[in-house]
């Protein structure tokens, strides 16, 4: 039996390796600039970390990203436990000396990679925002004031501190999560299982 993973690129790529070789599948990056890898049963495919959701939902049996990706993408996916690794959190965030709730933010326009998860966020709680999607560097938007407030993840904080900006409320917590495909979970079930199993034993 053969299991496709799709692993992200990039800063979670590290600690993503590392644990699943604690519960068993050794990955082997991929040469120079391929995208794809293959050891012992296992194929492993590299693709932006955006993108982990969609290769899941559409054939890839596995896959690991942040939660903050799912909740934004909601791909049809099977997610069945958190990882203990990537912890971070979403927040709402304004320039440094104008703290303000988000209930006051009628009218804000706010800068952010996860529209969709800034979108249900105010609108949960009944505010309109005027919501500009970037994708990247978003700190520059509050900076140079096209932007009132960003909503982006946090990590040590010192970004933020370098950028003049502080926290004004926490949205969510985030680590890194196990996305299985909704087919593999019935067609493989056994290995999902055992899988899962493991890693509930390493948290």
């Amino acid at each position: 039996m053969r299991i496709s993973i799709a692993l992200p690129s990039g800063r979670l790529l590290k600690d993503t390796k590392a644990f699943l070789e604690e519960v068993g599948i050794k990955v082997k990056e991929p040469d120079s600039r391929e995208l794809i890898s293959s050891l012992d049963s296992y194929t492993f495919y590299f693709p932006r970390v955006f993108d982990v959701p969609v290769y899941v939902e559409n054939g890839v049996d596995l896959g690991i990203c942040g939660s903050d990706i799912v909740l934004e993408r909601k791909n049809e996916v099977y997610v069945p436990v958190d990882l203990p690794f990537g912890k971070c959190r979403m927040s709402l965030i304004v320039p440094k000396g104008k703290k303000i709730s988000p209930e006051k933010m009628e009218g804000f326009k706010i800068a952010t990679k996860y529209p969709e998860i800034t979108q249900d966020f105010f609108l949960e709680k009944g505010i309109k925002v005027k919501i500009l999607k970037l994708n990247g560097a978003v700190e520059l938007a509050a900076k140079v004031g096209i932007a009132d407030a960003i909503v982006d993840i946090v990590d040590t904080g010192n970004t933020l501190r370098a950028n003049d900006l502080e926290e004004v409320y926490k949205i969510m917590d985030i680590s890194a999560v196990l996305l299985v495909n909704r087919i593999t979970q019935k067609t493989k079930f056994d290995f999902v299982n055992n899988l899962i199993t493991k890693i509930r034993k390493i948290k």
